[in-house]
């Protein structure tokens, strides 16, 4: 009787846990509904508290039995209340208002040993090889331009690109950045996938827009990789702008910025890219900034 009993008790309890868990959803969509977005600065240092490795997947939810932990449940069904209310609509009027700048950057650098981990990302290089993007990281001290369409790429290539300077990172000035062990990492993040499909189909004509030298580090990388939450709280969540981040050999975050770059953001990443360069370059004389 027991064994005949298990599936209605399993149903029972199934049902019971869908509906604690979709009126927990109902009452945080109410109370998460969408404030008006506040630019601040960066102040605590961003990251994930684990260095990444190829087997790292981020979890995009409750597993079943996680499902009966109610701290959990609670836990996230405000998650998806906020990621419910935080629609496109919420990130374009967002990045409209603000002209894409979502955040000020740090005015200088954090600290490595306060410093968070860049997280796992598997994509293709327009080399046409699958990689880690840590294993690209590990090493060197790399400035990643981070976007997920046109109006992305074009303002986070304003890091790299000044034309009152003379200085083109991206064209004629790409090689120097060798000579210090700093490299230039591009990660286009595929939203969908369609998107996906269409941008994979168009690697050839990509291919012959960008100079060779970039194509081993320039990445093409399902967005879904990164979870909601996860994207959240590293600050790369609206899909319009695009975003540069500073990462140390050790694949710590140590520097970001998004959106436009002003005259003093460029000379402001630079400065930053030279002083954390120098920290694995020669014995470590502390950093700038906490």
């Amino acid at each position: 009787m027991g064994l005949e009993m298990l599936p209605a008790t399993r149903r029972l309890i199934s049902t019971s846990s869908s509906r604690l868990f979709v009126n927990k959803f109902f009452k945080n969509v109410v109370d998460a509904a969408p404030k008006e977005h506040i630019v601040r600065e960066l102040v605590k240092p961003i990251g994930m508290k684990d260095p990444p490795t190829s087997q790292t997947v981020y979890s995009k939810g409750n597993s079943f039995r996680e499902m009966f932990d109610r701290d959990k449940t609670e836990k996230r069904s405000q998650e998806l209340g906020v990621e419910f209310t935080k629609s496109g609509m919420y990130e374009l009027h967002a990045f409209q208002k603000h002209g894409g700048k979502m955040f000020i950057s740090p005015r200088s650098y954090w600290r490595a040993d306060r410093a968070f981990y860049f997280p796992h990302l598997k994509g293709t290089s327009l080399s046409g090889a699958t990689r880690d993007l840590e294993e690209i990281l590990r090493g060197k001290t790399s400035i990643v331009r981070l976007f997920t369409n046109k109006v992305g790429d074009d303002l986070s290539k304003q890091y790299f690109q000044n034309g009152e300077l003379d200085l083109d990172y991206l064209g004629e000035d790409y090689r120097k950045l060798s000579a210090s062990d700093t490299q230039i990492v591009e990660v286009s993040l595929l939203e969908n996938v369609v998107k996906s499909i269409i941008a994979k189909l168009s690697t050839y004509k990509l291919r012959s827009l960008i100079p060779p030298s970039r194509h081993a580090n320039y990445l093409l990388c399902d967005r879904d990789q990164l979870p909601f939450t996860v994207r959240e709280s590293l600050e790369i969540n609206n899909i319009y702008t695009g975003y540069v981040i500073v990462v140390d050999p050790n694949l710590k975050i140590r520097w970001m910025a998004c959106g436009p770059a002003s005259q003093e953001e460029f000379k402001l990443l630079w400065k930053c890219v030279r002083g954390i360069s120098k920290e694995f370059t020669k014995p470590s004389q502390g950093s700038e900034t906490s």
